[in-house]
């Protein structure tokens, strides 16, 4: 309300709408794995894995607001595109298909995270996976020494 010192006073009112909008200005942020550069994460997977076993989990967080932090995951590349799924909004990665004898031992997934503004952003990861029976046979010294660097980690 507006009231002058004139005599009469006069006054009036007036509704002032403020709309605001969130800008999708923040990118997805991958907590797990790591992305740093100099970082070498790996998952050990039983060779004994069934179809819909689980071997992982992508963690991500937005720090926009409402529906441009909701996030999705996609594998954009793997070594073997029929043998691992991701969730859609979880993040987890699962078999798909129970680990045969043919399947390579070394697997490399790439990850893509996006949220749901306009325009999408998006981050992605590499997570490397060794499919194994009897790991401490199968793995270099350098593979069991990440391995349980990550291991001890969790």
């Amino acid at each position: 309300m507006a009231r002058d010192n004139g005599s009469p006073p006069l006054s009036t009112n007036v509704t002032v709408s403020v709309f605001i909008t969130d800008e999708n200005d923040n990118s997805p942020q991958i907590l797990y794995p790591s992305t740093e550069s100099n970082s070498f994460m790996t998952e050990l997977i039983p060779k004994a894995a069934h179809g819909g076993s689980l071997v992982s989990k992508v963690i991500a967080v937005d720090t926009d607001s409402g529906q441009n932090a909701w996030l999705s995951y996609h594998i954009v590349k793997s070594t073997d595109p029929g043998l691992f799924t991701i969730g859609l909004h979880s993040g987890e990665i699962r078999t798909q298909r129970d680990i045969s004898e043919s399947d390579s031992m070394k697997q490399n997934l790439i990850v893509a995270v996006k949220d749901n503004g306009q325009p999408s952003l998006s981050a992605t990861c590499s997570m490397y996976l060794l499919i194994s029976d009897n790991l401490a046979e199968r793995l270099t010294a350098q593979e069991l020494y990440a391995a349980l660097i990550i291991m001890t980690h969790i």
